[in-house]
């Protein structure tokens, strides 16, 4: 545990998974410089091993101070899990290496984070989304995210030069070895059939990216009571290229295979009795059928103003 010589009382309170993705690529005086370099008013900057991140959230949440967390996505989400039951509000910092809810919250890099913070923060709540009592800020998903994030997983060690291209040929053979799963979906009462590789639900519907330089994985809105399950219908190599190509450039939601569905519960039936499911990037097996529920304005989250972004 390393602390920031700063006078108690003042600032935020900073904790950071020592194991994140960002701090094992800069190294942690270099974080610690860039935080310095920031302005951000600090009165304590924890760097954490993942097995005490508990430990230290518990000592941080007992100080009336705002606090900060650095982390991937899962890092995010284990800590939200334990302060929306506190009822402590929490700042976000990307670490990771989607970090989705840095995005949904307008926040792209670390040194455009510790400013945007510096310059003034506002406090609102935002929905969880749940699967099987499991929370996820984000989304949760089965089929072939989760395979990729294990496939992904036992090649941490290769460089992301040779990785994406191993990756995403992973991912093109595993949609067309499993277009033909059959699931059920019943949205509020209502049930549809399909073939599928993968479903993705998340908490609140996503939004259209128009430009190269946005998230194509950026939410409408964080607190719109509802959600939203995506069903991927494609049938042949070519459109299953089609898609990925829009998941990674934009425009996906756009694509006739892409099926989309919203509604306050959502319940899915697969032929397997435990689906291999990612929650947040955090990838768990869980009993079928799985059940979605949301949780509207569970979360309490500090949000840069607008201006500073």
């Amino acid at each position: 545990m390393r602390h920031n010589s700063r006078m108690a009382g003042e600032g935020f309170n900073i904790l950071i998974n020592r194991r994140s993705g960002t701090v094992l690529n800069m190294g942690e005086p270099a974080v610690e410089a860039a935080i310095h370099d920031s302005g951000l008013d600090v009165a304590e900057l924890c760097f954490s091993e993942p097995d005490t991140m508990s430990e230290n959230l518990d000592r941080l949440i007992e100080s009336p101070l705002p606090l900060l967390i650095g982390g991937g996505d899962g890092t995010i989400r284990e800590s939200a899990k334990v302060l929306a039951e506190r009822g402590k509000a929490f700042g976000v910092l990307p670490f990771g290496t989607m970090n989705l809810l840095p995005h949904d919250l307008g926040i792209d890099t670390l040194p455009q984070a510790l400013k945007a913070y510096a310059h003034g923060v506002r406090t609102e709540a935002i929905d969880a989304g749940y699967v099987n009592g499991k929370l996820f800020l984000c989304c949760a998903s089965i089929g072939t995210m989760p395979q990729a994030s294990v496939y992904r997983e036992q090649k941490r060690d290769m460089s992301n030069f040779w990785l994406f291209p191993r990756l995403f040929m992973f991912v093109l053979d595993n949609i067309d070895r499993h277009k033909r799963e059959r699931i059920v979906l019943d949205v509020d009462g209502q049930m549809t059939k399909f073939h599928t590789p993968a479903v993705v639900v998340s908490a609140n519907r996503f939004a259209d990216s128009d430009t190269l330089t946005e998230s194509n994985f950026k939410r409408q809105t964080l607190d719109g009571g509802e959600l939203a399950a995506y069903v991927m219908t494609t049938k042949s190599k070519v459109s299953h290229m089609r898609l990925l190509m829009r998941l990674l450039f934009g425009h996906w939601l756009r694509d006739p295979d892409l099926k989309e569905m919203t509604g306050r519960r959502i319940k899915l039936w697969s032929r397997h009795k435990r689906a291999l499911v990612s929650i947040d990037g955090e990838v768990e097996k869980l009993r079928t059928p799985l059940e979605f529920t949301l949780k509207p304005r569970h979360v309490q989250v500090l949000i840069p103003e607008p201006e500073a972004g």
